[in-house]
C-alpha cells in the first residue's frame, strides 16, 4: 500500500477539522443513547485539534472504548425487539397475499374486470394504508440517529408521499360489491373495499416491521458496530504511537501515523455513505453497493493491519476489536452449524484453484462451440443451462462445499395458489450476495429435485440473470496490450457468452443501469430471473447490504419475488483481506423464502414512490431474518 500516494490529495488540516466535527456529533448521539449514563456528562467532551498529548489521546480512547463496549448489548436488544415485531406480522402478510389471489380470481371470474383493474383498485387502498399516521415510536438514542440522518423512521418516506396523492372518486360502483370468499375453511365476507383494506393493512404492518428490522440492522450493525470497531483500532493505535515516540524507529512510527490519517479519512467516507438519502435513486456519492463494500473491506484491512504492526512494535499493546477478529457473541450472528468446516494447506488451495480455472476453460469452450452450432434459442438456452448446472456441481465438489436446502413451510401453499409450475408467472429470485460461491450454489439450487418439486417444475428451467460486466476481470492480467486470464477467455468474451449463450443481461459498469434492467424485465415474460439485489458481495460475514432499490423501479408490479438466503457461505471465501485466496471447504444452507407478491407489496409508481424504498428494505429484512441466528450465541 503506497500511503503517500493515497494521501496525496488529502488536506491534513481540513481532514482533521471534519474528523473532529464528526466525532463531536457522534459523541452527542452516544450521550443520547445512554452510553455515559453513569458518568458526569459535563465532563464528556471530545479533545479537538491536531497537537495532542498522551492525556488527550487517552481521553479520546476512553470515550470510544465506552461506546464500543456498550454497542453489542444495545444492538442485540434493538434487533430482538424489531425481529419480534417482524415475526408477529409475518403470518398475516402471507395470509393476506393468499387471500389477495383468491379475491382477484373471484373478481375476474365474476366479470368485474381484469387483473390490471383489480390491481388499480387495490393500490388505491394501499396508498391510504401507507399514509396512515401511526409511526413506530423511537427511543431517544434512535431519534438522535434520525436527526443525524444515519437512520430514518420506518415508512416515513412512503407516508409523506402517500399523503399528498389524492384518492380516486368514491362513487366507483365496484367498491361496494359484496364478496364471500372461503380460504382454509374460513369464510371471509365484506365489500370489495373492506376486503382490500384488510389485505393492505396486513401488508403495511409487515412493511413497517420489516423496515424497522432492516433500518436497525443497517444502523446498529452495518454502521455503528463496524464503525466503532474500526474507530477504536485507529484511536488506540494513535495513542500507542504517541507513547512510543523516542523509543521506536521514527520511520516505522511515521508510516503508521500515515495509516492512522488514512484511516480517519476512510471513517469520514464511511460516515458520508451512511448520510446519503436512500430515497434518491442516484445518490450524491454512493449509497452502499460495490464502492461501499470496497470501502468497508479496505477499512477492515487497514484496522487489522495497523493493530498488527503496532503490536509488533510493542507486544500486546492493542487488543483487536472483537468484530474485526474472533469470538463475537450475541444475536444475529452466523449459525454455528454452517460455514467453514476445516482449513486447507496453501498447496491444496492452489491445486483446487487450478482445477477450477480448468473447469472454467472447459465450460467456456463448450459455450463457444454452442454459439457456433446451435441456432435455435430454446435449445441453446437449455444446453447452456445444463452446462451451468454441471459447472456448479463440479465447482462445489472441487472446493468440498456441501449444500443443504431448507424450504419455508409457507412456500408450497403459495406456490400452489400461484401455480408457479405453469410458467405463467413472472418469477424473480432474490438471493443474498456474500461470496463468489453464491453463483455455483444458486445454480445448484435451481436444478435441485426437491426445490423443483416445491415450485412445480417438471424439469430444470433456464433462468436469466442480471449481471455486471467484467465479472472475471479480477483474474486477468494485461501485458503489451493483450489480456491474459487463467480461464482462457477475456472478460469481454465471458460477457458475450453470458449474453448470447446463457441469455443473461450484462450491465456495463460505466453505463446507466436503467436500460439493461428494462431489458431484463421484458425477459421475465419468457423465463424466471435472478438478481443479486445487494449489487456486490459483503466485505464481512455480518454485513447484509441494503438492496439497490432503484432496480425495483424498473420491474413490473405483477412479479412473484422469492428471497433466498445462503447461510455460512461468506466464511468459505472471505472478502477480506483484499485479494484473499484463503478458501475453505464447508457447509452452506440455502433458505428458500416464501413467495412474495409484487402486486401487494411493490408501491404504486407515483411520484417519489417509484424508488420502491420501503419494499426493497422489506426484502432486505427477509434476508436478515433468514440469514442470521436471532437467538443469543453460546
Amino acid at each position: 500500500m503506497d500511503l503517500d500516494q493515497l494521501l496525496s490529495d488529502i488536506d491534513r488540516r481540513e481532514l482533521l477539522e471534519h474528523y473532529d466535527k464528526a466525532a463531536v456529533q457522534l459523541l452527542e448521539v452516544a450521550l443520547s443513547d445512554g452510553h455515559f449514563a453513569d458518568k458526569n456528562t459535563g465532563a464528556i467532551t471530545w479533545p479537538s485539534g491536531d497537537d495532542h498529548t498522551i492525556d488527550t489521546l487517552e481521553q479520546r480512547a476512553q470515550l470510544i472504548a465506552t461506546i464500543h463496549d456498550g454497542i453489542p448489548a444495545r444492538r442485540d436488544a434493538r434487533l430482538a425487539d424489531a425481529h419480534a415485531r417482524y415475526e408477529k406480522t409475518r403470518p398475516a402478510y402471507y395470509e393476506a397475499n393468499r387471500f389477495f389471489l383468491k379475491l382477484q380470481t373471484r373478481f375476474c371470474d365474476d366479470g368485474e374486470g381484469d387483473k390490471r383493474e383489480f390491481l388499480q383498485l387495490y393500490q388505491e387502498v394501499y396508498l391510504q394504508a401507507l399514509g396512515r399516521d401511526d409511526p413506530i415510536k423511537l427511543d431517544e438514542g434512535e431519534a438522535a440517529l434520525v436527526k443525524l440522518r444515519v437512520a430514518r423512521v420506518p415508512l416515513s418516506h412512503a407516508q409523506s408521499v402517500a399523503e399528498k396523492i389524492a384518492a380516486s372518486e368514491e362513487n366507483e360502483p365496484r367498491w361496494q360489491r359484496h364478496y364471500a370468499v372461503e380460504m382454509e375453511g374460513k369464510l371471509r365476507q365484506g365489500s370489495l373495499r373492506e376486503l382490500l383494506e384488510t389485505i393492505a393493512e396486513a401488508v403495511v404492518d409487515f412493511l413497517a416491521a420489516g423496515e424497522l428490522l432492516a433500518i436497525r440492522y443497517n444502523t446498529f450493525s452495518n454502521f455503528i458496530w463496524l464503525g466503532i470497531s474500526a474507530w477504536k483500532a485507529i484511536t488506540d493505535t494513535e495513542l500507542v504511537l504517541t507513547k512510543l515516540r523516542g523509543s521506536a524507529r521514527k520511520k516505522w512510527l511515521d508510516e503508521l501515523d500515515k495509516a492512522v490519517l488514512l484511516g480517519k479519512a476512510m471513517l469520514l467516507k464511511f460516515l458520508q455513505a451512511h448520510l446519503e438519502d436512500p430515497a434518491q435513486i442516484k445518490p450524491r456519492e454512493y449509497w452502499y453497493g460495490q464502492e461501499y463494500s470496497y470501502l468497508t473491506r479496505d477499512l477492515i484491512d487497514l484496522a487489522r493491519e495497523i493493530v498488527r504492526q503496532t503490536n509488533r512494535l510493542h507486544k500486546g499493546s492493542i487488543e483487536l476489536p472483537t468484530l474485526l477478529g474472533e469470538g463475537v457473541t450475541g444475536r444475529f450472528l452466523e449459525y454455528p452449524d454452517v460455514g467453514r468446516q476445516r482449513q486447507l494447506s496453501t498447496w491444496s488451495r492452489r491445486a483446487r484453484l487450478v482445477r477450477w480455472a480448468m473447469l472454467f476453460r472447459r465450460t467456456g469452450k463448450r459455450k463457444m462451440e454452442l454459439l457456433k452450432t446451435e441456432r435455435d434459442e430454446k435449445k441453446r438456452l437449455r444446453q447452456a443451462w445444463q452446462q451451468n448446472c454441471e459447472w456448479a456441481r463440479e465447482s462445489l465438489k472441487i472446493f468440498g462445499i456441501d449444500v443443504n436446502i431448507e424450504i419455508d413451510p409457507l412456500f408450497e401453499p403459495l406456490a400452489r395458489d400461484l401455480d408457479l409450475g405453469s410458467g405463467q408467472n413472472k418469477i424473480l429470485f432474490l438471493p443474498t450476495h456474500q461470496s463468489v460461491f453464491d453463483h455455483p450454489v444458486m445454480n445448484y439450487l435451481l436444478n435441485d429435485e426437491r426445490f423443483m418439486a416445491a415450485i412445480g417444475w417438471s424439469e430444470p428451467t433456464p433462468c436469466t440473470i442480471l449481471a455486471r460486466s467484467q465479472l472475471t476481470a479480477m483474474g486477468s492480467l494485461k501485458l503489451f496490450g493483450r489480456t491474459f486470464t487463467a480461464i482462457g477467455f477475456t472478460p469481454e468474451e465471458v460477457d458475450r457468452m453470458m449474453e448470447e449463450a446463457d441469455g443473461h443481461v450484462v450491465m456495463s459498469r460505466a453505463a446507466d443501469t436503467g436500460s439493461p434492467t428494462r431489458r431484463f424485465a421484458k425477459l421475465l415474460d419468457k423465463r424466471p430471473g435472478v438478481v443479486y439485489p445487494a449489487g456486490t458481495t459483503s466485505s464481512y460475514a455480518l454485513q447484509c447490504l441494503p438492496m439497490q432499490h432503484g432496480l425495483f423501479a424498473h420491474l413490473p408490479p405483477d412479479l412473484v419475488l422469492i428471497p433466498l438466503a445462503f447461510r455460512g457461505i461468506h466464511s468459505l471465501w472471505p472478502k477480506c483481506p483484499k485479494g484473499n485466496l484463503h478458501i475453505s471447504p464447508g457447509r452452506v444452507e440455502v433458505v428458500v423464502g416464501a413467495p412474495m407478491l409484487g402486486a401487494t407489496t411493490l408501491l404504486p409508481r407515483k411520484r417519489a414512490l417509484r424508488t420502491q424504498l420501503e419494499p426493497a428494505t422489506l426484502f432486505q429484512a427477509v434476508h436478515i431474518a433468514d440469514l442470521y441466528n436471532s437467538e443469543p450465541s453460546a
